[in-house]
């Protein structure tokens, strides 16, 4: 199992959510302990991964040496126009 570390900004940004999606977010948050790259994440590169919750992504950095997933934003997706 990966443990998780989320960022102090991120945490701010985890408080604003609508308690609805805030669950949602932090259930995600959970599975990546168990599998950190899903087959719904997209890698960005070696150590960056990203997923999707709802109209939010959450990108992360793994770290399989020390079995860490490191949060470093939650993001709302911008809808095309």
């Amino acid at each position: 199992m990966y443990s998780i570390q989320v960022a102090q900004d991120v945490e701010r940004q985890l408080t604003d959510l609508h308690p609805r999606r805030f669950r949602q977010v932090v259930l995600r948050l959970y599975a990546l302990q168990h599998n950190p790259r899903p087959p719904d994440s997209v890698i960005l590169d070696v150590e960056t991964c990203r997923v999707s919750v709802g109209p939010y992504r959450i990108l992360y950095q793994v770290n399989d040496s020390t079995r860490r997933v490191q949060i470093i934003a939650i993001r709302e997706q911008e809808l095309a126009r």
